[in-house]
Formats: structure tokens, sequence, C-alpha cells
């Protein structure tokens, strides 16, 4: 049965949309905007002064018919949508519980999100380059391969085309929170070549900047579908018999990586990087404890309590938290910092508190790191390497595709702890850690000396002037309590 809503907009505009219980709050929102000339993107929809949910059918939301709505302007700043993704039994091997889990802004495309889940955790799917090998009828051999488009089941709509798939989460009415998407695929009669022809077109904008590496990769390499035909034509070809899992097989062969092999074995066939190793100290008491001191230096001045006055008032104000934009933009400030540091210096403590100290560049990895350090011990044992740089305990990942300024954030002159992994006996732990050849060429950690900064003249006589006037005003009470225990004695005479 259809009934029909009225929306006004703010300069009491009108636009009469006709509805029937399962059409989308979205497609009201779309045509209202369309007759009244302004753009959905920035819109919503209130009755009597409370939001509708875009992503229900006009059944859910409880309107009656011919009921008024308000075209309201909605926030330009996107919120964040917790999205989960279910995956199909083809894809949904190796994946706790089938499904992915990512946080991603409202303004997204499906198309991005979709993009965004083939490589997260750590993943290597294939969602949106996927083909499938058919052949005639009767025919033999590998067959032609036809594209198998994705499908997205969004709160009871699906979502299958490449028109729909460039609308972002919030066209859809998800604006926050957290949304299920069920994703299956279709097969389709466009040859793989040809949709992702149609892919470029279409998706253009997101895809310049995955498309920059090698054009190599296979159909499970995600991030550039053009350049993916050909290795994709080339590895179903190969398969003797059609299937809707063999492409999936094949390309999965073909995207081994070599490429990050190299720093593995560089490091290791490079032997020990020149190191600067400081023996540990000889006594129990630390050197920066005999070096002599000044008393006044703990004396706290008046510049301290100001300053002290001063963090404390900062921490009692409420403060605003960041939105999902400036998140974003501190991110990228951060690196592109990062990417400006060429080296960074990293000295590594050993239970025995022997120290080595080298410097790496932007270009090394933690595996580098490791490695380095593995070449210098007396025992090869697991071992692990833990940074307090962060206010708290974070092991170094060992892996060749972390680098150690980019990715993990060293930076500067950083301080790592050396310690065994659990399995290793009690002798190697309270024994020697390097090699004896290291052992003897270690010199003494250098002690720091830290210049006394002598207080400010004005300093010193602002307490010489709070003196006396806590003086003359401890004597000026006085006075004032005689003058009144004189005049209560008149007042009774």
């Amino acid at each position: 049965m259809a009934s029909h809503v009225v929306v006004t907009d703010s300069t009491f505009k009108r636009a009469q949309i006709k509805v029937t219980p399962g059409k989308y709050m979205t497609e009201v929102l779309e045509e209202a905007c369309k007759k009244l000339g302004r753009n959905s993107t920035n819109y919503g929809l209130k009755n009597n002064s409370k939001q509708i949910d875009l992503s229900q059918t006009f059944r859910l939301t409880g309107l009656s018919a011919g009921a008024k709505l308000e075209l309201v302007v909605t926030s330009r700043s996107p919120s964040v949508v917790s999205v989960a993704l279910q995956l199909p039994e083809s894809l949904a091997a190796g994946v706790p519980g089938g499904r992915l889990v990512d946080k991603v802004p409202s303004d997204t495309t499906l198309w991005l999100v979709l993009r965004k889940f083939e490589t997260v955790g750590g993943t290597n799917l294939n969602i949106t380059g996927r083909g499938i090998a058919q052949t005639e009828s009767g025919a033999s051999g590998a067959g032609r391969i036809y594209y198998e488009t994705p499908v997205l089941n969004l709160a009871g709509r699906e979502v299958s085309t490449f028109t729909d798939l460039q609308k972002t989460l919030g066209q859809f009415g998800v604006s926050g929170g957290s949304i299920l998407l069920r994703l299956t695929f279709r097969k389709t009669d466009t040859p793989l070549e040809e949709a992702m022809a149609e892919i470029q077109q279409y998706f253009k904008t997101s895809d310049e900047p995955a498309e920059q590496p090698a054009p190599s990769s296979s159909t499970e390499s995600a991030p550039a579908p053009a350049p993916e035909v050909e290795s994709v034509t080339e590895a179903v070809s190969k398969i003797a018999a059609p299937s809707s899992d063999a492409p999936e097989s094949s390309s999965t062969k073909s995207v081994t990586p070599t490429k990050r092999s190299a720093p593995e074995d560089e490091s290791k066939s490079s032997g020990p990087r020149p190191m600067t190793v400081f023996a540990a100290p000889s006594g129990d008491t630390p050197k920066a404890a005999l070096q002599p001191h000044n008393d006044m230096d703990y004396e706290p001045t008046v510049q301290h309590a100001k300053q002290h006055q001063e963090v404390l008032k900062t921490h009692t104000m409420n403060k605003r938290l960041p939105s999902y934009a400036e998140q974003q933009k501190q991110e990228e400030e951060k690196a592109a910092r990062l990417a400006k540091i060429n080296e960074v210096i990293i000295q590594v403590r050993f239970p025995d508190q022997t120290r080595v100290e080298n410097r790496y560049t932007a270009t090394d990895t933690s595996l580098t790191l490791y490695n380095s350090i593995a070449a210098v011990l007396r025992v090869d044992q697991p071992f692990k390497l833990v940074s307090f740089q962060f206010g708290k305990p974070l092991a170094i990942p060992k892996d060749e595709k972390k680098l150690l300024i980019r990715d993990i954030g060293l930076d500067g002159r950083v301080l790592l702890n050396f310690l065994w992994e659990d399995g290793v006996s009690e002798e190697v732990r309270k024994g020697k850690c390097l090699k004896a050849e290291y052992i003897q060429e270690a010199k003494e950690l250098p002690v720091p000396v830290v210049q006394t900064i002598e207080e400010p003249a004005s300093q010193s006589l602002d307490k010489g002037k709070g003196k006396e006037t806590d003086k003359k005003e401890n004597g000026g009470e006085k006075k004032n309590k005689m003058m009144s225990k004189i005049l209560a004695g008149l007042s009774k005479k």
C-alpha cells in the first residue's frame, strides 16, 4: 500500500514523496533533495525534532502516512563507524569467526571499505578482483575468466552494482555506531579484463595511490586491480578443469613474497655490524651518584612552584577528545616527521649491564636489528628487545616488513632492554651475554656532567621580600588583636 510523506526545508519549500512500507529512508532523502535542489550528502531528516535513522525502512521508523519531515543540515565532519564484514565460507578459512572488524569514517565508500578489508589484520584476501573460469558446454580446457562481483547485504539491503558501491556509509544512513556487512559473490557475464577496465573508470580516484606498486601482482593482490588482469589470465589458463576455486588457488600460489627476503639474507651474510660496546659497571654504586653535587640543586624555587601550579591547573581542565579528522591529521604529521629522519641511534642494555650501541638507517627493519644483536651474542638462544620510551613496556617485533623508524616509530637516541625468552636456561641467563672479543674491546660508559644552574638574583630577592612581608603582616595582625581586646573592655564598662 503506497502513501506519501511531506519534506520541508529551511525555506519552507515542500516536496511530496511517495513511500511504501519497504522503502528505505535514504531513498526518501535522495528524492526530496533532488526535488528541492539540494545535495543529499549534507542533509538528514527529522520528525518532531527527532532524528530519523536513514538506514531503516519506512515501516520500521514508526511514521504515519502523510507525516511531515524536516530537511536539516548534518555535521560535515565524519563520525567513526565500526564495520564488521562477515566473510563467505570460501574466504573465512583462517579468520577467527569468519568475521573481520575495523573502524572507518562514515564518508568512506563501500568499495574502499572492501579494499581496506582485503589487507586488514595482515590478511591477503581477494574481494574486488575475483575471476572464475568457465568453459563452453562440451569443451575442454581452462575456458574464459568472468568477473565475480562482490555483493553486500547492509541491514537487509543488497548492494552489488558499481554505482551503489561508490556510495558512502553515510549515504546509506550509517553515520555512527556499528554495522554488519554480509559478503557474498555473484558470477557475471562480463569478462574479467572488461570488468577491470570498468573498475578503473568507476574507482580511478580511489585506486590511484594503490597503482604505484609493481604491476606483477595477481588476483589476491588487491591494491591494484587493473594490472592484475594479465597475471590472473595466465594463472587460470594453466588450470585443466574449470572450477570456482581454481583461480583463487592459482593466484594464491603466485603471490609468494620474494622481495622482502633480501634484507634478511643481506643482514645475515654481511656479518656483525661495527658497534660501540660499553662495559658493565665495576661497582654497585652508580657512577652518577659518585659525582659531586650541590645541595641547593634540590631546593625548590618560586619558578618551580609556579610551574607546578600551572601543571595542576592544566590537568584539572576539561579537554575535548580529538575527532577522527584530527587523529588522522596527527598521524599524517607523525608520518611526515618520521619520513624526514634518516637514522636512529639504538643502545641495547643486556642483563649483565653491558651495552652495545649502533646507528640504523631508515631502510633498516626490526629483523635487521635482531640479526645484528644476535651476531654479537655468546650463545644462540631466543631473546626479545623491549622499549620503555612510550611509558609502558613495548616489545619490538621481529618482522622483516616493519621499518625501525617509519613503522615502529623509533627516533633520536633509543634505549632497548635485552630479555631472554622463557625457555632459556638459568646458566645462560646468569652468564656473560657478549662474545669474548667484544668484551675485550668494551670501554667505560661516559657519565655526563650536569652543570649547576645558578638561581637568578631576582628570585632570591623575591624570597627576602616575602619573608619581610610575612613579618609585617604578622605584626599587623598582633596589633589588631590588641586593639580589639581594648575596645571590648571599654564597651563593657
